[in-house]
């Protein structure tokens, strides 16, 4: 397991394009690698990307503000899956721009524009799976506080097909304890604490931290703090030869 304090991150934040980036696993990047990636995107106002597709599987959690990504809205908080080589977009963000998460359990080399010439020569075998959860509401303090019992809630549905690919809120109210998804028939998952906090080794992990799950490790223990914790985990499907073999040799 890997773990980041996203406190620690925020402060580094720095200008990219029209917008802003924070790194909080990995760094900037044109080559492929087996590293872990996660970053902090803020687009300014109105602020379009356009559509696109990457040479990793990753998950985009949309954490504030308002816009859209492609015909869906992107709704604070909602998480979004991508398969490689899976085109997705436009992103547009709204009036008072919008903030979100990109989670990959590998580094990606860049955005690829469906605009780009010849792009079609470039795609690789892939699901195609393209996939936006239901909106997650965060609780407020007393409620999540005095949570009877740990809760689990499924956001994104595994389907057939998806190969472990889901995304599951947990709610867990002070100093309670839960098992994590499985990792076995998965490719892994990120731990995203979105409200009061989590307990791992030794640290107190806040909003918007980050527990990386490998799928080689056993399930995490998600300990809540002393005002509780309201957690996503974004479960990777099992790796095809593409993702297994990227950045390896």
């Amino acid at each position: 397991m890997e773990a980041v304090q996203y406190a620690e991150k925020e402060p580094d934040r720095f200008k990219r394009g029209k917008g802003w980036k924070v790194n909080l696993f990995g760094k900037n990047s044109d080559v492929p690698a087996k590293d872990l990636q996660a970053f902090r995107i803020d687009m300014s106002a109105n602020m379009q990307l356009d559509s696109h597709f990457h040479i990793v599987d990753q998950f985009q959690i949309f954490m504030a503000g308002s816009g859209t990504i492609g015909r869906d809205d992107a709704a604070t908080i909602t998480a979004h899956y991508a398969d490689h080589h899976t085109g997705y977009g436009p992103l547009i963000a709204g009036e008072q721009g919008m903030s979100y998460l990109t989670l990959r359990p590998k580094t990606d080399a860049g955005l690829v524009k469906l605009s780009t010439p010849n792009v079609r020569d470039l795609l690789k075998p892939t699901k195609r799976r393209h996939r936006v959860s239901s909106k997650v509401v965060l609780s407020i303090p007393p409620v999540m506080a005095h949570l009877e019992k740990p809760v689990v809630e499924t956001v994104m549905e595994e389907m057939p097909g998806d190969e472990g690919m889901t995304v599951k809120v947990i709610r867990l109210g002070a100093e309670q304890s839960v098992d994590g998804p499985a990792t076995e028939g998965t490719g892994g998952y990120f731990i995203i604490v979105m409200n009061g906090s989590v307990l791992h080794e030794g640290k107190e992990y806040e909003p918007w931290s980050l527990i990386w799950v490998a799928h080689t490790d056993a399930p995490i223990k998600l300990e809540a703090g002393s005002k509780g914790a309201e957690v996503m985990a974004s479960v990777f499907p099992v790796w095809d030869d593409w993702m297994r073999e990227l950045g390896e040799s």
